[in-house]
């Protein structure tokens, strides 16, 4: 009896976090999709970052720390937009530039302003890519971010 009780636990467990990712995938999926009519230059899924936000976010990446999540990227004409499990948490523009660099060997940073209601809040994403210089080529020429190059190694 102690066997199947164990087995039984041991299989709901499994189950809530296989559901656990599948929410994750799926939230982070539909905060990175682009508004309907605009075309997508370049994406990225499931690329490992860390997130640094200068305030707390409520049900999101906490501040004065590191958050670890897996991200997706789109890119088009209009805009840059990164998401993680937490939703939408960097949207690039021409009117609201930030900067993409490249710190190093596959090191892409990307940072930002997202406005909040007591006022803007900065957000730093450092993502690893294998085209990482391309990404922010890419940024720099489509939306007139700052790009900086400073490769090590």
């Amino acid at each position: 009896m102690l066997i199947l009780s164990t087995l039984i636990v041991v299989t709901a467990a499994v189950a809530v976090g296989g559901l656990l990712l599948l929410y994750r995938r799926f939230n982070r999926q539909q905060a990175a999709r682009l508004p309907d009519g605009e075309v997508a230059l370049r994406q990225a899924r499931s690329v490992p970052a860390r997130v640094f936000v200068e305030k707390t976010l409520m049900a999101g990446p906490r501040a004065n720390g590191i958050n670890h999540a897996r991200a997706d990227l789109s890119l088009s004409p209009a805009r840059l937009v990164v998401a993680t499990h937490h939703g939408r948490i960097l949207e690039l523009t021409p009117a609201r530039a930030g900067s993409a660099r490249v710190t190093g060997p596959r090191r892409l940073v990307v940072e930002g302003e997202r406005l909040r209601k007591d006022g803007p809040m900065q957000i730093r994403v450092e993502l690893i890519l294998d085209d990482a210089q391309a990404w922010a080529d890419a940024c720099a020429a489509t939306l007139g971010s700052e790009q900086a190059l400073s490769v090590t190694g």
